[in-house]
């Protein structure tokens, strides 16, 4: 049973640590003494100790696929079980329904809140009301793709690629029929729904937890997905002719920054299938992060952008503490859409756009400061997270 609650949560997109605890909760409430487990993404070994016998089980771990909502379910069922509120029947039971329940969104709402997300994410980058309407559709038309492929068996790499070149296409045509002179910030903004936010904040949380192999496996995936948003975009502009001017655009003011992160936020926050009464809480933490960013930026403009993402993600995984604390959450439920807007999605796509037009110097100079800008953020989210582990913390969680 414990393995079958752990096999759930790899499946759903829960870190390491999170299954480890999970499972040894399970198991000691059924009776174990000792629980010995060892979670990789791609399969998981228990060992379990009870009046000097033992037994060792392996179970593969196929389906991979994101479903945050089940994580925080079968979290909440793992700390019941402890408590030994449930009895073995009853575990099995909720066990099981959480198992096969649908997702919380249906594929409608899905798509316009990605569609919507992606829009904000264009305001975000100084977008005109033509690029704005442009992104959106064109990525509300990429993620009904995307579920299209997950219903047809699509390996993941050839999926991305896929919505990668049919939403930068749209966004790229749209733009062109609508006679928006810069296509580039509607075909940057288009793709970010295929950001691998989860198998990114996963992969910092386990580094950051000595999870070395499941970290560095989850980091790869994450860099092979990344890579294939790039090639989708590669192949659209060297089709369609690269040279596209991408000008530099003025921000919004903070506030109304703010108020996109959280609208993009939430929007992530329903294609990751968080619990309903957890939207507001991670369209906050995106709100956070985009806040302090900008405004150490604002204030003072002689910090290096890398200084104010670190900054911006020690920030989201400290709010994100307080609010797991106060809704009994796990905190990569806000976690992981809080840290979504803040990906340098123009960056990313200034470094592609060099590499298509051969301009070698300037794509290799964007592609290194998006690198430095990711992992300067993913140090800031797992310095917090490991420091906010400690007993002295009053919100870990």
């Amino acid at each position: 049973m414990a393995l079958r609650a752990g096999q759930v949560m790899v499946e759903s997109g829960a870190n390491a640590a999170r299954v480890e605890e999970a499972i040894i909760r399970f198991g000691n409430a059924l009776g174990a003494d000792r629980m010995d487990v060892f979670v990789t993404p791609g399969g998981i070994v228990v060992s379990a100790l009870a009046r000097e016998q033992h037994r060792t089980r392996v179970v593969r771990v196929v389906k991979t696929g994101i479903d945050l909502n089940r994580v925080a379910a079968i979290t909440r069922l793992a700390e019941r079980a402890h408590h030994g509120a449930l009895s073995r029947a009853q575990l099995r039971t909720e066990l099981e329904h959480i198992a096969s329940q649908p997702r919380l969104y249906g594929h409608l709402t899905t798509v316009l809140s990605v569609g919507m997300a992606c829009a904000a994410f264009a305001l975000l980058f100084g977008g005109n009301a033509l690029e704005v309407l442009t992104a959106g559709a064109a990525a509300g038309v990429g993620q009904a793709l995307r579920e299209l492929l997950v219903r047809l068996r699509f390996g993941r790499l050839a999926m991305t690629f896929l919505v990668a070149v049919v939403a930068s296409a749209l966004a790229l045509v749209g733009s062109r029929l609508l006679e928006v002179p810069a296509p580039g910030l509607a075909m940057a903004a288009s793709v970010l729904l295929l950001v691998p936010g989860v198998l990114m904040v996963s992969s910092i949380v386990d580094l950051f937890r000595g999870n070395t192999l499941s970290g560095m496996v989850r980091a790869t995936s994450a860099v092979l997905i990344i890579a294939t948003i790039a090639g989708g975009l590669f192949v659209v502009l060297l089709i369609s002719a690269p040279h596209l001017a991408l000008t530099t655009r003025t921000p919004p003011p903070l506030w109304a920054a703010t108020l996109l992160a959280f609208a993009a936020a939430v929007g992530f926050s329903v294609l990751f299938d968080v619990p309903r009464r957890a939207l507001w809480a991670g369209g906050l933490a995106g709100a956070v992060g985009v806040c302090l960013r900008n405004g150490l930026l604002l204030l003072f403009p002689s910090v290096p952008h890398e200084a104010a993402m670190l900054c911006a993600g020690f920030g989201i995984a400290l709010v994100s503490g307080v609010l797991a604390s106060f809704t009994r959450m796990p905190t990569s439920i806000f976690t992981i859409p809080g840290f979504i807007p803040l990906v340098p999605g123009v960056l990313a796509f200034r470094a592609v756009l060099g590499f298509a037009e051969q301009d070698y110097t300037a794509g290799t100079s964007n592609l290194v400061q998006v690198t430095l800008r990711l992992a300067a953020l993913a140090a800031g989210l797992g310095t917090a997270q490991a420091l906010t582990r400690r007993q002295w913390w009053p919100f870990a969680r």
